[in-house]
């Protein structure tokens, strides 16, 4: 760790990953990056100071708040070594984005933050630890019998006083944008309740945009949806754990910077930035967006009801609704359903991935409706390539996912009394239930108790049996650490691609065997858990009804009744130099034939990593089957500047070995001739250095 100073005269530790410059440098750079970017571009992307109301009229984007008449994006280095200096976004210059006008900003304008993802610039704008630049919006607010002030916010996450502005930075900040903004008095405007208490106490000229409306529409626009109200550090919580949904109306006390789940729409009890991120992503989306002053204890009556909400130019109507309502409120947005294989539920044979039939299409599908998609993907796969890239591995059949659902019974009171019904009757109850369907927070209530339930439940003795004889066959000690991964018939495919939707677990045969149901582990002592057999079926088959699951499915048409969840078993590495996901592509950039890979060291998760850790990044070009250009764009947070997971030969290697699957992994689905698709590889390198692939899935770009 270094140590880097900022504007406010903090000492703000940050990593010295392969996208953060060193300290080394002795300032931020000199002000032609908005130059440099103009030529390089034809057009204007940002000035460095706005000396006149020309320059700020050309830049800032109408509003159309009737206390405002135009708004744009700052930033100002958080500390020396900062990639650009101060620069205000010519807002004109962009079309609407999806995300944030900063990120796409960033991302189109300068070479060295095209690679830049949307987490990464989020922990550089608002993470103290990480944080590179200050931003915010910077508004022209009217007043009456005065004359109009410039307001600036700057973003934080609102939740954390650790991680909100202080009062020397808000000084700072504030020095800055008045040397530079010369064209009227500039002041602070609170982002969330946080900087509101530290502005009260702390001598800058701030400014509250509250005062002076009641109500503002974002986008107006209808939907319909269960009322959720949130706290702004309650939302956070919320979200990541899939609280909500496309059928939920948020309430949120003060304004978040943003939402990326889809919901049915947004009241927010503080003012939204014109170009905040929440603000553009509604207005994107479509879907209701206003804020109502004391939104939170406003609109307490309707919390967990389901409403029609409209944010209309002068106020908001809220309206209760039926379930059959909402359902048609909610057919008019889903995109149209996607179809799942029928799973095939006779089929009662283990099967081993190189034994699997994939000679045809026909097979194929037949193996997706035995197996589901990840393992037919991969037994497809290893059938033609290397032996050296495969792991040993089989496959368990939906079938028997399907009787234990049939044969486990538990009490459950669906609304009308306690009731001893079957796994699979419960699910059906459920999806004939109207207010199962259309109530998130019942939903997960429900889905969460029925996946506790079936991780209690036992195993049939007779299925155990055979999967110990053949786990002895496949993997030769009962103390070899598998994987049981998930592999439904909903996951994997050209239409649906589920990623993370469903759980994996390890399993170790050996723990079944030994005089107690305590840990550890006796195939892993640092596993502090036993992982018996039955634990890791249960586990697994619950995971088709992880909330995010389901809601996933909801959104793109899927029927629940039809899925079902087959198991792929292979080889946990132990020791792994490193995980890689791969593309045949870029899937970040239409038309873009290199190939794009993620690196981590050791066994940390590329995908679901923590907050503040990304892997390395690379680009292959590869012509002929052989890599012939690696451009390096970023390196792991987990490895010192410089240093890399994966070195030249490996990259080589693995782009070789990429570019032989493209020609020989089967694509079932027909496509139009606009579409492109990419293959979609997880990899790891084992303790000697050899490649082993773990999972092969079509990416419709």
């Amino acid at each position: 760790m270094r140590a880097c100073s900022c504007v406010g005269g903090q000492r703000l530790p940050f990593l010295l990953a392969g996208w953060a410059i060193a300290c080394q440098q002795p300032s931020a750079p000199s002000e032609v990056a908005c130059a440099q970017a103009e030529e390089r571009l034809g057009r204007r992307v940002c000035v460095h100071d706005i000396p006149d109301t020309t320059t700020w009229t050309l830049i800032g984007f109408p509003t159309a708040a009737v206390d405002q008449t135009r708004a744009t994006t700052y930033m100002i280095p958080a500390r020396d070594d900062a990639r650009l200096p101060t620069v205000f976004v010519d807002a004109s210059a962009f079309d609407m984005p999806e995300q944030s006008l900063h990120f796409r900003f960033l991302t189109e304008s300068f070479p060295e933050f095209e690679a830049l993802e949307y987490e990464q610039y989020l922990a550089l704008t608002q993470q103290r630890s990480m944080r590179e630049w200050f931003a915010g919006n910077l508004t022209e607010y009217l007043r009456e019998a005065e004359e109009p002030v410039f307001g600036f916010t700057v973003w934080d996450p609102g939740i954390d006083p650790a991680e909100t502005i202080a009062c020397d930075e808000f000084k700072t900040l504030h020095g800055i944008m008045k040397a530079r903004v010369r064209i009227g008095p500039v002041m602070a405007v609170a982002a969330n309740q946080l900087q509101k208490d530290t502005l009260a106490a702390c001598d800058v000229p701030s400014y509250d945009p509250s005062t002076a409306l009641d109500y503002e529409a974002y986008t107006k626009a209808a939907g319909c949806g269960t009322v959720r109200r949130y706290t702004l550090a309650e939302l956070a919580v919320a979200e990541r754990f899939v609280e909500f949904g496309w059928q939920d109306i948020l309430v949120v006390d003060e304004a978040p910077l943003d939402v990326q789940t889809i919901v049915a729409g947004i009241v927010t009890g503080t003012r939204q930035g014109e170009l905040s991120h929440l603000n553009v992503r509604s207005a994107n989306r479509g879907t209701p967006n206003c804020y109502v002053k004391n939104a939170y204890d406003l609109l307490t009556r309707w919390d967990g009801q389901l409403v029609r909400l409209e944010c209309k130019a002068a106020t908001a109507t809220i309206v209760p609704i039926s379930p059959e309502q909402a359902e048609t409120c909610w057919a008019g947005i889903v995109p149209d359903p996607v179809d799942v294989v029928t799973p095939e539920l006779d089929w009662t044979d283990l099967v081993g991935l190189v034994e699997l039939p994939t000679q045809t299409a026909a097979e194929r599908a037949q193996g997706v409706s035995r197996f589901g998609s990840k393992g037919t993907n991969l037994a497809t796969l290893y059938q033609r390539i290397d032996p050296k890239l495969q792991l040993a591995g089989f496959l368990i059949p939906v079938h028997y996912y399907a009787r234990f659902m049939a044969d486990n019974v538990w009490s459950v009171d669906l609304g009308t009394g306690l009731e001893t019904l079957t796994f699979t009757a419960t699910i059906d109850r459920y999806l004939e239930d109207p207010v199962f369907l259309t109530d998130g927070s019942l939903r997960r209530e429900r889905l969460l108790a029925l996946q506790a339930a079936m991780q209690a439940a036992p195993c049939d003795e007779t299925l155990i049996g055979g999967l110990e004889a053949r786990l002895l066959s496949t993997f030769g000690s009962p103390e070899v650490m598998v994987r049981f991964r998930s592999s439904s018939n909903a996951e994997d495919a050209l239409t649906f691609n589920g990623a993370g939707l469903y759980d994996s677990t390890s399993v170790c045969m050996a723990d079944d065997a030994d005089a107690d149901a305590l840990g550890p582990s006796q195939c892993d002592p640092t596993q502090s858990n036993e992982r018996g057999i039955c634990r890791g079926l249960t586990r697994v088959w619950a995971s088709l009804w992880n909330m995010r699951a389901f809601e996933e499915r909801a959104w793109f048409g899927i029927d629940h009744g039809s899925t079902a969840m087959g198991i792929l078993v292979d080889t946990r590495s132990a020791g792994e130099l490193a995980n890689i996901v791969a593309f045949s592509g870029n899937p970040l950039l239409n038309g873009d034939e290199r190939y794009l890979v993620n690196a981590q060291v050791g066994e940390l998760d590329v995908v679901s990593a923590l907050a503040g850790v990304w892997p390395e990044k690379e680009l292959l070009t590869v012509t002929d089957g052989m890599v012939v250009l690696i451009e390096r764009e970023r390196g792991s947070t987990e490895l010192p500047g410089g240093e890399w997971v994966l070195s030249d030969a490996q990259l080589r290697a693995l782009g070789r070995e990429l570019a032989n699957i493209v020609e020989v992994f089967p694509i079932d689905a027909s496509v139009s001739p606009t579409d492109h698709v990419l293959l979609d590889t997880e990899w790891k390198v084992r303790p000697d250095g050899s490649l082993v692939v773990k999972q092969v899935r079509p990416f419709l770009q």
